[in-house]
């Protein structure tokens, strides 16, 4: 499910533009209907001003005293092309209006340099549509006017008038008329969604502010939220404050009662482990009882036992130490000497080892010890994982195995020649009490788990993998997992 952030983000900015677009339009329609209403009826004023201003016939005989019969006939044409006759008409002021009179007979009475071109209609009234079947019977110049024909057949008997309009000028116009909306609303569109998704960032900025809070709060930090939230909000991080109390309470409670349960356990099972000791010693020496072997393998069996539930208290008071925590503290962390580390760590083991007969080898593919997996790490934590890698290894090998321990510059390795494990398995290994099954070794099922959860600390990560034949064995890897995202 989308954050509602994102969901609000993306109907505003769809909707507002789609609203834009249904308001532009009907105001285009509008403005694209008036303008035209308001240039036809200039048209029709013009074509009314021509009857009263046109020449009469009559008149035209009276300054000449002849008869128009018997001398050639020129109209009047005028020309419009004076500076002094243009005003500010922009790309229009040339050939946005013609007119033309003519007399019944079609003889052109007067026009300007656009009108005399103007086809003459006798039986055309009003505006001259393309549905008419009279446009089909214009000129190509006539065709690129909008055209109005009256006749004046009430004082002078057959005149006709034709007024004209470009229609290139007019839809100029019209569309500077509407750039002049519509653009200024276009910026306004895009200033408003700009404010609208800033506005939304602004407002949701505690949330994600709460949400950075969180992803760093450890568990057992019951601290509250003392971020500056809306009154909406504040419910919501009040109940946090409420869990958050009670979470870490829980978890308290929880590690102190492992902790002190591992503690009151150690104690008793190692009496009973010295006990244990005793009896197989003193068992030993013995001559004339009947199946001493036997109350010898009791005893051994017992001690084996004891063992491993020590070993399992040991587990379950180190994963009770690690497991509330989600990071590391940065004081807590160290560039480390990975040469004494390791010859740490194998010093613990080797006496485990020797006991099965197990070589230990330690193994540098670099140059400068310097250059081993470059990392920050808390040193008593990386000495549990790799002896827990290396003691794992050691129980879980046959008799004279080899183990090596590998270290790299991009990882360290842990690799034996024993059996291996079978691959389906493979992805459990790191499951808390999780033990293949057929072992006859003591174990828990906790070391992998351990190790798994303190590389996780360090942000690195356990890989699981079976040597590749002809060779046998497991082999574990501790990777850095930012390298693993690069690659």
């Amino acid at each position: 499910m989308k954050s509602i952030q994102q969901r609000l983000l993306t109907s505003l900015l769809i909707g507002l533009p789609l609203l834009w677009v249904l308001t532009s339009s009907f105001i285009a329609w509008k403005l694209w209907h008036e303008i035209n209403e308001m240039n036809d009826t200039q048209i029709t004023q013009v074509a009314r001003y021509l009857i009263g201003v046109a020449p009469k016939e009559d008149d035209d005989k009276d300054n000449h005293g002849q008869d128009e019969s018997k001398k050639e006939h020129t109209p009047k044409i005028y020309n419009l092309k004076s500076k002094r006759l243009s005003g500010d008409l922009g790309e229009a002021e040339d050939d946005y209006m013609g007119f033309a009179i003519w007399d019944k007979k079609g003889r052109l009475l007067m026009a300007d340099e656009n009108g005399q071109s103007f086809a003459f209609l006798p039986d055309q009234y009003g505006f001259l549509e393309e549905r008419d079947s009279a446009y089909q019977r214009l000129n190509p110049f006539s065709k690129r006017w909008r055209l109005f024909y009256v006749h004046d057949d009430h004082d002078h008997e057959g005149r006709v008038i034709a007024v004209g309009q470009n229609l290139k000028s007019r839809q100029e116009m019209i569309v500077d008329a509407m750039s002049v909306q519509l653009l200024p609303m276009l910026i306004g569109l895009f200033a408003f969604m700009g404010l609208v998704v800033w506005l939304i960032r602004r407002g949701f900025m505690p949330l994600t502010q709460i949400s950075s809070e969180l992803e760093q709060r450890q568990p057992q930090d019951d601290s509250p939220i003392t971020a500056d939230v809306p009154k909406e909000i504040q419910p919501l991080v009040s109940a946090l404050n409420i869990l958050f109390v009670k979470v870490a309470d829980t978890l308290a409670r929880e590690q102190r009662f492992t902790a002190d349960a591992s503690h009151e356990l150690r104690s008793p099972l190692a009496a009973l482990k010295l006990q244990a000791d005793l009896l197989q010693q003193q068992i030993l020496p013995l001559s004339g009882v009947e199946d001493d072997n036997q109350l010898f393998y009791h005893t051994q069996k017992i001690s084996n036992g004891i063992e491993r539930a020590t070993h399992l208290v040991e587990q379950l008071l180190i994963l009770a130490k690690i497991e509330p925590q989600q990071q590391l503290p940065p004081e807590q962390l160290e560039s480390p000497d990975w040469l004494m580390l390791t010859d740490i760590v194998l010093s613990d083991v080797n006496r485990l080892a020797r006991e099965k007969r197990i070589q230990l080898k330690r193994t540098v593919n670099c140059n400068n010890p310097a250059d081993i997996l470059p990392i920050l790490i808390n040193p008593t934590l990386f000495k549990l994982l790799i002896r827990n890698l290396l003691d794992n290894a050691i129980r879980y090998c046959p008799e004279g195995a080899l183990i090596e321990l590998q270290l790299d510059t991009n990882a360290i390795r842990v690799v034996d020649n024993g059996i291996g494990v079978e691959p389906e398995q493979l992805t459990r290994l790191s499951e808390r009490f999780y033990r293949p099954a057929g072992q006859s070794q003591l174990g828990s099922g906790l070391g992998l788990s351990i190790a798994n959860q303190i590389a996780e600390l360090h942000s690195l990560t356990l890989e699981f993998a079976n040597r590749s034949q002809p060779e046998t064995g497991f082999i574990v890897t501790i990777r850095n997992k930012k390298a693993i995202s690069r690659t």
